[in-house]
């Protein structure tokens, strides 16, 4: 008896199959049973001149739709080439390349090592699914490093460049003494810490490959090697390769969900809906990494507003065996797999794309009523986190089974407050209102970010996470209280005693840290210039600053000095906390922004500042790893950089440095350099 499927959903053709969430929300989506049939139809003349296989209104659409409309069936989506067939020089660069690949017994051993320490951070990859993958990789009958022939599938040779990177990052975090476990001789030709960008095994297998055989796990690879340069601090090489892997995943529709299903039989429907749930995890993850980079760095979205759909995938564990189960959704009380934080924090930051067009509106944007509906949507979203995953009194009780569950649950918190400091940043030092809320969001994230460091190990603090989630609110901060230091006094202590735990946390990492060195000493010499602008003394509360008190001295010491001991959270009374849920509350006081207000010049001096600042954007981590951000001459990391006294949290009388780089007049780094002399 035939088998026949109707699901519910919406998806758009993909070039390399057609994938599809059987559970998703989405309505409309109907299925086709394929018949398996003639042979593709494929019209190479106007394929040659790289016309989009998504599109279906262009020449190759269209004549795609008449040569079906000739053979009177519906056709399944066109599969990629599965063969390549390489050059003699070619050829000897792959075979090069698999010779450097470690003993079976190695790899093993690191890929346990990626998914127990680096996989959690962003679930690139999915457990099951990999493991599948590399035991089918070491049983091929015959191994192409000896064939003589040069023809074999791309499927084979993109997942080497996929395992090689794998590798990579697993070395990057390898745990203290695990080396042991590993064959000196057999990793040595894995770059780990190399000063070329693109030398490595994965690009050069990569570069070996035309663009008509990308799968997911090419763009898998491109994005764990974004990762992988981030932690390395090549923050410009990682963004060109981010921004390849969203052109590569526009070649293979994987921007578009059109809802078609082709399945002849239960099994190959299974398989289907879980190669969905893949494909839309990684659609969400490359989205994240493009927008949240293109954010922070100032940089453009390579996807686009309204030319791209993303249907999140079901959120559940994928088996080793997919054809014999279909995916179901899990509840909000049920244990989360890795990935289930990254569907949260897409369901906030999908909103990005809204925060670049105010952003582009400038310091004083037409309706502010904008920006204040977005942050009660930010506000009414984190009321309504998992009890799991919320970031106060959260549910623990999966934290023994699950590892890397607080840690995610920590750094999940950091990534939300950090989307209300990306909304109200553009107007820092054009809204008071703004201000004041990014004095909030900065001071909550930097609170989840000390409860994140304290929840890794010293082998983890290569994460870039650490440095630009810190620096980013840590310099927004300290640039309200440099030009505004009259305003948010209640804010004020804490707001010094997180930048203080702050400035103490990458100091300590700075060793291995490629940027938490240069962010520490940015945000000290910022810190020296809002202590001698504020008013009045900055009070040190005991109870609410513990670190402050027990490492007033070591705040600006090298970690060699005290090692890196783990700290012991902060705790606050809760009369002194700001409150983590504003509700309502947040805006009540707001005047009415509902009507276009007159547009103020961009060149009118802040109210309390003396100086006028012009329409610079502010990018604190961009002005760090781009502008060329740097201390005229370094600091002295030297114990005696606090002044023993009552007011011990002060600095001491280290004049503030000049910070070298091309500003513009009206910038806030030209603001602090004018101060100072």
């Amino acid at each position: 008896m035939e088998t026949r499927f109707r699901i519910n959903s919406r998806t758009h053709k993909p070039s390399e199959g057609s994938y599809v969430d059987a559970f998703s929300k989405a309505p409309d989506f109907s299925v086709q049973d394929y018949q398996s049939a003639k042979a593709e139809t494929w019209s190479p003349d106007l394929a040659c001149f790289g016309y989009s296989n998504v599109n279906v209104h262009n020449s190759l659409g269209i004549v795609k739709k008449l040569e079906n409309l000739e053979l009177g069936s519906t056709p399944q989506p066109s599969q990629k080439q599965r063969d390549v067939s390489l050059c003699q020089a070619a050829y000897d660069i792959y075979k090069s390349v698999l010779k450097l690949l470690p003993c079976s017994a190695c790899v093993r051993d690191l890929v346990e090592v990626f998914f127990d320490e680096v996989n959690w951070q962003y679930t690139i990859l999915d457990r099951n699914y990999f493991t599948v993958k590399l035991e089918e990789y070491y049983h091929q009958p015959t191994s192409p490093l000896y064939q003589a022939e040069r023809t074999f599938p791309s499927e084979r040779l993109i997942f080497s460049a996929l395992l090689f990177q794998v590798l990579a990052c697993a070395l990057q975090f390898l745990p203290a003494g695990h080396a042991e476990n590993l064959h000196t001789f057999c990793i040595k030709g894995i770059v780990v810490e190399g000063d070329g960008p693109s030398d490595d095994p994965t690009m050069r297998l990569l570069g070996l490959l035309p663009k008509n055989v990308i799968n997911l796990d090419y763009i898998a690879a491109q994005i764990l090697r974004t990762a992988w340069l981030k932690n390395r601090g090549m923050i410009a090489e990682a963004w060109h390769i981010i921004a390849q892997a969203t052109i590569n995943a526009q070649e293979i529709g994987l921007h578009r969900d059109d809802g078609k299903l082709y399945a002849s039989d239960a099994e190959s429907a299974c398989v289907e809906l879980w190669d969905i749930v893949l494909r839309r995890r990684l659609m969400v993850n490359l989205y994240l990494w493009d927008s949240q980079m293109g954010m922070v760095l100032g940089k453009p979205l390579n996807f686009k507003a309204n030319d791209y759909t993303i249907v999140p995938p079901t959120d559940c564990e994928i088996p080793r065996n997919r054809r014999s189960t279909a995916p179901f959704e899990r509840s909000d009380y049920e244990k989360p797999n890795t990935f289930t934080v990254r569907l949260l924090e897409y369901h906030m930051h999908k909103q990005l794309p809204q925060v670049r067009e105010l952003e582009l509106e400038g310091p004083y944007p037409r309706d502010y009523g904008k920006v204040e509906r977005l942050h009660q949507g930010a506000l009414d979203y984190i009321a309504t986190i998992p009890a799991i995953y919320r970031f106060e009194n959260p549910d623990t009780s999966f934290d023994e089974d699950c590892p890397m569950l607080a840690s995610q649950r920590e750094f999940f918190c950091a990534t939300i407050w950090l989307f209300i400091l990306l909304l109200h940043r553009p107007y820092i030092f054009s809204i008071a209102k703004s201000r004041t809320e990014i004095m909030t969001a900065a001071i909550h994230m930097l609170d989840a970010q000390q409860r994140f460091f304290d929840s890794l190990s010293p082998h983890h603090y290569k994460m870039f996470t650490l440095a630009y989630l810190t620096v980013e609110p840590c310099v927004s901060m300290l640039a309200v209280l440099i030009a505004f230091p009259h305003e948010n006094a209640e804010l004020v202590p804490e707001a010094f005693r997180s930048i203080r735990e702050s400035l103490f946390r990458l100091n300590t990492i700075r060793n291995t840290n490629k940027v938490a060195g240069q962010g520490a000493d940015v945000i000290r010499n910022l810190l020296l210039r809002a202590e001698k602008n504020q008013p009045s003394p900055v009070p040190t509360s005991k109870s609410n600053s513990p670190r402050s008190d027990a490492h007033s001295s070591e705040l600006f010491a090298t970690p060699g000095s005290h090692g890196a001991a783990p700290f012991y959270p902060v705790t606050q009374p809760p009369q002194q906390q700001p409150a983590l849920f504003c509700g309502n509350t947040s805006f009540g006081d707001m005047p009415d922004w509902s009507t276009p207000f007159q547009q103020t010049p961009s060149t009118a001096p802040p109210a309390s500042s003396g100086y006028a600042f012009d329409g610079t954007p502010f990018r604190p981590v961009a002005d760090l790893t781009y502008n060329e951000l740097a201390i005229a001459q370094p600091f002295s990391m030297s114990e005696g950089n606090f002044n023993e006294g009552p007011d011990h949290g002060r600095v001491g009388t280290e004049g503030p440095q000049q910070f070298r780089g091309d500003f513009g007049e009206g910038s806030f780094w030209s603001f602090v350099n004018r101060g100072s002399t």
